[in-house]
């Protein structure tokens, strides 16, 4: 996205990431309808900072009404908020707006080797490791972090105190195929 506005749904601190690369942002709750045809772009930011009901019809309608790149800033369709709870992640939101419209988004997060690239590079220029047998990838999602990793080729290691329920773990993994290199009760030692 060259130019115009790239509308997003999210906070306004979650926009941030957006305009530091010089782009102009407008949140979806403060899109004016009538001024759609200014909007180059939307992004799925955040799972906060709109109104579930009027602003994802908002973003529905103008999905409908104008052919412009959606991209998922992430992926996961859940994230732990207790030992015992999830709530419904942004990328659940995208998947669900995907559906309603009958496109298919561009999507920046894990399991996708792009993000497993960015931070593999980024350490290496922050002094890290080159040795990918060095490197564990620590998550609790078998379609995301898990998959992610062992595609990057990276031992894994999944903890049971987020997304993937313990008493479930073992049937999720032989039914997925995902084989984590570690299972753990959780991330602290």
């Amino acid at each position: 996205v060259k130019s115009g506005t790239v509308a997003y749904m999210g906070t306004l601190e979650s926009a941030h990431y957006l305009e530091t690369l010089g782009l102009k942002t407008i949140s979806i709750k403060d899109m004016d309808v009538e001024r759609a045809d200014e909007i180059s772009a939307l992004v799925f930011l955040d799972d906060e900072g709109f109104d579930w009901s009027e602003d994802i019809n908002k973003t529905i309608n103008l999905l409908r009404n104008y052919n412009i790149p959606v991209i998922v800033s992430n992926t996961d369709t859940s994230y732990p908020v207790s030992n015992h709870e999830v709530a419904l992640a942004i990328g659940g939101i995208a998947n669900m707006v995907e559906d309603i419209v009958g496109k298919r988004f561009i999507r920046f997060g894990k399991p996708d080797a792009q993000m497993f690239i960015f931070a593999y590079e980024h350490a290496i220029k922050n002094g890290g490791t080159e040795d990918k047998e060095k490197i564990l990838m620590v998550g609790d999602t078998l379609v995301t972090d898990i998959l992610g990793g062992n595609k990057f080729g990276l031992d894994t290691a999944l903890v049971l105190t987020g997304n993937t329920i313990p008493r479930h773990a073992e049937m999720r993994i032989n039914s997925l195929g995902i084989i984590p290199t570690f299972v753990c009760e959780s991330a602290t030692i």
